[in-house]
């Protein structure tokens, strides 16, 4: 498995643990949709070592988000 594909599946478990859609993910994220799923796809991402740090942060899990919402 190359670095890509490892990325993919990585991000494809975080997604599924928050239970994001690739819409919300992406929002969440900053990226664009369509970059999202190339990155779900294994297409890469010019900064993997960025997004690792992103989706291993707690406060980008659903539920700190929607704990942070106003009521």
């Amino acid at each position: 498995m190359n670095e890509n594909e490892k990325l993919a599946q990585d991000v494809k478990a975080w997604r599924t643990k928050e239970g994001f859609t690739a819409e919300a993910a992406a929002k969440v994220l900053g990226i664009p949709r369509r970059t999202f799923e190339g990155i779900e796809q294994g297409r890469g991402f010019p900064y993997p070592v960025l997004l690792r740090v992103a989706i291993k942060s707690k406060t980008l899990s659903l539920r700190a988000i929607l704990k942070g919402s106003p009521d």
